[in-house]
């Protein structure tokens, strides 16, 4: 898949996307945000274990009887509430994050598109192939959703999958109603990714997800050469790329007149995101649609 030279896709180009634009945050104050600790190193495992001591063969009774219930542990703290509403530069924050995963991803699905369109240098048979990239391509298409609906927060328009909850068909109602968020002419996104061939591509993206989640199960499905996902793939890409530049501009809008108390908040909620937790929850609901 060529023709992304240049872009913040690029294998070998511009890798890091806080260099594609510039700095989505203005403040006169000096950055807050915590340095990350360094990675804890493991200490080597010992030449051998010692042996564990013998158990009593009897186990005295308790002093006083156990209680009849036990309270539950207080719940541990989440990355970000589901209950909390991002601001836009923590939305915004995620969304890069988003576009990085999808980046590293992009590099696996051209790897994956080689071995389809040529299985027998690898040692597949043609339908091996096909099947596992279109797996490829249906989870590609999930961190494509992914950075959309966060790019969308960053305008204050909300598509909670938590509002489709209850079946396939409310699950396909959500993807439809990403896309459609788009196509408003209203949506600041809407020249990005809400029309023209950037729109027809993510269009047939998601008719094709739909297709192909079932590749995996061996289910009979359309072979790659009747599509073009050179153009298709691309076209998403660049639309996305252009959608990353209207967001910084929206940030950097929000962030003149805030004092520094609001802007060492998003700071620290930015510094927990760091830790990439958060990711865990669209696979969850995703693996079940």
């Amino acid at each position: 898949m060529s023709g992304l030279k240049g872009s913040i896709w690029a294998t070998g180009g511009r890798s890091r996307l806080q260099d594609s634009v510039p700095p989505a945050r203005a403040s006169s104050q000096p950055s807050s945000r915590p340095t990350p600790p360094p990675l804890p190193v493991s200490a080597p495992l010992p030449s051998s274990i010692p042996t564990p001591a013998p158990v009593p063969s009897s186990i005295p009774t308790p002093a006083a009887p156990l209680p009849s219930s036990i309270s539950a542990p207080a719940p541990l703290p989440s990355s970000a509430p589901s209950s909390a509403r991002l601001t836009s530069s923590q939305a915004f924050h995620r969304f890069e994050q988003a576009c990085q995963r999808l980046r590293w991803r992009f590099l696996d699905l051209k790897n994956s598109y080689e071995r389809a369109l040529h299985p027998e240098k690898f040692g597949f048979t043609v339908g091996e192939a096909e099947r596992n990239f279109k797996v490829d391509f249906h989870e590609f298409y999930v961190w494509i959703e992914q950075a959309i609906v966060l790019l969308l927060l960053v305008f204050d328009i909300e598509i909670s999958h938590r509002r489709f909850v209850g079946g396939k068909r409310q699950q396909h109602r959500y993807h439809e109603e990403v896309i459609a968020a788009l196509e408003e002419t209203t949506c600041p996104l809407y020249e990005a990714l809400g029309s023209g061939e950037v729109n027809m591509a993510l269009r047939k993206a998601k008719e094709l997800r739909n297709r192909w989640k079932d590749a995996g199960e061996g289910k009979e499905t359309p072979p790659l050469k009747m599509y073009d996902l050179t153009w298709l793939v691309g076209q998403i890409l660049a639309g996305l790329e252009v959608g990353y530049g209207i967001g910084a501009k929206k940030v950097e809008t929000d962030s003149q007149g805030r004092s520094w108390a609001d802007d060492f908040d998003d700071e620290m909620g930015m510094a927990v995101d760091d830790e990439w937790d958060w990711m865990v929850e669209p696979m969850e609901w995703e693996s079940a649609s």
